[in-house]
């Protein structure tokens, strides 16, 4: 079986604003980590969201928020007229950080159905969240072809709010379909994260995408969801906990992939960790990313 480490999505920066210079030590610190498929570490991203509601027409800044799953935004975005792109940071972002990899650079972006769940709505040109939604996923396929055009080969869909709502799950996948269809043949990973989706583990098998990625850090109900039914499509497995400084053991963690992938029937799985690992020092979350490679070396080397 081949084992792909990737990390997930943000790493920790130091204030201000990111210098080239910065983004290439945190691609290094990767590549150096064993991560086979790096990020940009979403410098300048305070949290999942703001970053990508923002910079839109027709969305100006709240007051700071708790979401659910401890999602904690410094401004809840207010939707107060119909949404329009002006300009595409996800673009931008991937442009400034390409050149820079050596590795395979994944985008990264929040779906359209978490961050419509995030915004307050204050306009009579939407009636509900998931109209909202609906014009999201319009303008994030929008970027996603940008993506792709721009040489980008896997992009990953973060929808941790779908935990939250599992019942939506149906809604989700057709919001997503604009940005998978818009992928054009690049590798989709649609990401949960943030609390145990045992219970939703049937229907996120059936989210458009490629890959579904999951955080199995200590959640024993997608652990056994995962063990006793195998999965319709291959995984990413978060393996590392991003909510603590604790490093994990690599011999614990190649136990616990014995148990995930006794049932699973792909030639490829990717490992990496739960989430991303912004709110962790810079050496922590080295760490925990040389912990994704270790366990990995471990579990092929008792095979």
């Amino acid at each position: 079986m081949q084992i792909v480490c990737a990390t997930h999505g943000a790493l920790p920066f130091d204030g201000g604003a990111p210098t080239d210079v910065a983004i290439a030590a945190a691609l290094r610190r990767q590549s150096d980590a064993g991560m086979e498929v790096v990020t940009d570490g979403q410098p300048g991203w305070a949290d999942p969201i703001t970053p990508l509601l923002a910079p839109l027409g027709g969305v100006r800044a709240g007051a700071p928020c708790t979401l659910p799953l401890g999602i904690r935004l410094a401004a809840r975005p207010i939707v107060e007229a119909k949404l329009r792109r002006l300009h595409s940071p996800l673009l931008d972002a991937y442009r400034r950080a390409a050149p820079l990899a050596t590795r395979p650079l994944k985008a990264v972006l929040t779906g359209p159905y978490t961050l419509a769940s995030a915004a307050q709505i204050a306009t009579t040109a939407y009636r509900h969240p998931a109209d909202v939604a609906v014009d999201l996923s319009m303008l994030l396929a929008q970027d996603v072809t940008a993506l792709v055009v721009a040489g980008a080969r896997v992009i990953q869909i973060d929808e941790p709010l779908l935990l939250a709502h599992p019942d939506d799950a149906k809604l989700v996948r057709t919001l997503l379909e604009p940005l998978v269809d818009a992928a054009q043949g690049a590798t989709v990973l649609v990401a949960t994260y943030g609390a145990d989706a045992g219970a939703a583990y049937a229907q996120l098998n059936s989210l458009p995408g490629d890959i579904i990625a999951v955080d199995c850090a200590g959640r024993p109900d997608i652990v056994a969801a995962i063990a006793d039914t195998g999965s319709g499509k291959p995984l990413a497995l978060g393996i590392v906990d991003a909510a603590t400084s604790a490093i994990e053991d690599p011999a614990a963690l190649a136990r616990l992939l014995e148990r995930l992938l006794g049932r699973y029937g792909h030639d490829r799985v990717w490992l990496q960790p739960a989430a991303g690992l912004r709110g962790l020092p810079a050496a922590t979350a080295d760490a925990k990313l040389r912990a994704v490679a270790n366990a990995a070396a471990a579990f092929s080397g008792s095979r």
